[in-house]
């Protein structure tokens, strides 16, 4: 089914729209020098991973939200993936500044395709409306801005704002309600089957993978690899 048959289309954000420049333990590790830090950005990416995966990600916040909750769940998280190094000195002050760090666009890269697709432009042409649900912080509508992203999206929900991570129901029946579009009038793209391609279809809304490395298996439908199938 082309894009241009629904009336609103909905963007997943981190490995749909953007990913971390160069990565996660590239970044933490170059502001982590100066605190004391002297193993590898390897070491933190592996150590990110599994300290993310026990913690849930983002989506264990579940329905709380603000500010406090948001740092403490990063405070927790970064804390724990310098611990096998032995800490850091001024572990706050490391943190203050590398939370502030990934509210910067520098530190993110817009995948080509999103791009050259011009997929955005093109959807809009044909009165298209555009929204954006991510598991996310409150930092995401700044992230998306300085990368100049955020200005095609009619709104942007970040999971910890809503108080509702996908695959929640209710994150996806905010995004239809500030479309104004019923769900079958609308399509979600993500590159996540159970939090993208689950969530969305339970709340009734068309879905599509997006797979760029073609992990997925065939019986996943509609599946692309990158924007240019879908313009």
């Amino acid at each position: 089914m082309p894009l241009s048959s629904f009336k609103a289309v909905f963007f997943d954000v981190g490995g749909t729209l953007i990913r971390v420049h160069p990565s996660v333990g590239d970044v933490y590790a170059k502001h982590a020098r100066a605190f004391g830090f002297s193993g590898t950005a390897d070491e933190l990416n592996k150590g990110f991973r599994s300290q993310w995966k026990k913690m849930g990600g983002i989506e264990s916040l579940g329905n709380k939200t603000g500010a406090e909750v948001e740092e403490k769940f990063w405070k927790d998280l970064v804390f724990e993936v310098f611990q096998p190094f032995g800490g850091l000195d001024r572990f706050d002050k490391y943190f203050k500044l590398i939370f502030e760090v990934f509210r910067d666009g520098s530190n993110w890269k817009i995948y080509e395709d999103v791009i050259e697709s011009q997929i955005f432009g093109k959807l809009k042409e044909r009165k298209i409306i555009l929204g954006v649900i991510s598991n996310w912080d409150s930092r995401l509508t700044s992230t998306l801005d300085s990368l100049e992203l955020a200005d095609h999206f009619k709104f942007i929900l970040p999971s910890a704002v809503v108080g509702s991570a996908k695959p929640d129901k209710k994150i996806f029946d905010e995004a239809i309600r500030l479309s104004g579009v019923e769900p079958h009038e609308a399509c979600h793209i993500g590159d996540d089957v159970k939090t993208d391609i689950d969530g969305a279809r339970n709340a009734g809304i068309h879905a599509i993978l997006l797979d760029r490395d073609n992990q997925f298996d065939e019986s996943i439908q509609p599946k692309v690899r990158s924007f240019f199938e879908l313009v």
